[in-house]
């Protein structure tokens, strides 16, 4: 039988040079990615704007400044309800609508608010009794609505032995209510703007606006006056 030739060795050159063929390859890439790390134009750079900074109206204007004595409390006294006495049974005793009639802090639009009560026009809302100073005792808190001037007025009363004065007069808008959270009495409404609230708390003579820490730019609303308008309010949400 004739012996065919041995092919392997020939097979064996093959991968060798497929090999150096692709050695030969890698090293005109790198070459050619070599030659693009040099510097290249990539245009006009973009212009860098200022940052943005406050510029004052009136630069050169001071405002004032008030006097160091000048007092910017509100004017909180009120007067003792001098033809009423608080009798053993408390406020409780007290016929709200009498209490009302014969209040010298009370304006005249309140008066002619009675004169419709008892009856189904009556704006008199049922009194409520909480512990507003912390001293065990109940105070008295009075709403009355009053539809033809769109304000709602509530008060609060204390008795001081067996006399009672008011410790917060404060108008709101129509339908103004309230709660009360621990000791102190928080008042809300709630309009087209939002829902407003304002917190009074005891103070050891009446019940006063607090004002938050966060919102020192608010002034607070004032605890004393007679003027059926508006006290202004504190927006608690957005």
């Amino acid at each position: 039988m004739p012996h065919l030739p041995h092919t392997y060795p020939h097979h064996r050159r093959r991968p060798r040079r497929i090999a150096l063929a692709a050695v030969g390859a890698a090293a005109v890439s790198l070459v050619g990615c070599a030659a693009d790390t040099g510097a290249r134009d990539g245009g006009v750079a973009p212009r860098v704007s200022p940052p943005v900074r406050s510029s004052p109206l009136w630069p050169r204007y001071a405002p004032p400044t008030p006097p160091a004595n000048e007092s910017t409390a509100p004017d909180r006294q009120y007067l003792s309800i001098e033809d009423v006495q608080v009798g053993a049974g408390g406020l409780k005793q007290i016929p709200v609508k009498e209490l009302l009639e014969k209040d010298p802090n009370v304006p005249q639009l309140v008066r002619e608010a009675m004169q419709n009560c008892p009856g189904p026009v009556c704006g008199l809302r049922a009194p409520v009794y909480r512990d507003l100073t912390g001293d065990g005792r109940d105070e008295l808190i009075v709403a009355l609505d009053e539809p033809k001037a769109g304000l709602t007025l509530i008060q609060v009363y204390r008795a001081f032995g067996t006399a009672v004065r008011p410790v917060l007069i404060s108008w709101g808008p129509y339908g103004l209510t309230g709660e009360t959270f621990g000791h102190d009495l928080i008042l809300a409404s709630t309009g087209n703007d939002g829902r407003f609230t304002t917190r009074y708390r005891w103070d050891g003579n009446v019940l006063t606006a607090a004002v938050p820490q966060d919102q020192t730019g608010d002034r607070a609303p004032s605890a004393a006056g007679s003027s059926p308008l508006p006290s202004p309010r504190t927006r608690t949400d957005q």
